[in-house]
């Protein structure tokens, strides 16, 4: 994976999952903000790096995929 094409996959980045109508109606109505599930996925993202260290630079491009 290399800078030009980590997020070139077509699954959905978070962002546009978190931007589709029916996934925000959801949210609002089990009181979820946006940022919070930005954090969950930096925080297990962190884990990932912490159990395997020369994975970090691979999640650093896949971040990106879900940086607002």
């Amino acid at each position: 994976m290399n800078d030009s094409t980590a997020c070139v996959r077509r699954d959905s980045s978070l962002n546009e999952l978190l931007h589709e109508p029916i996934i925000a109606m959801l949210m609002t109505s089990d009181g979820v903000r946006s940022d919070e599930i930005r954090a969950l996925f930096r925080e297990v993202a962190e884990k990932g790096r912490v159990r395997d260290p020369m994975r970090s630079r691979t999640m650093e491009l896949f971040e990106r995929c879900f940086t607002p």
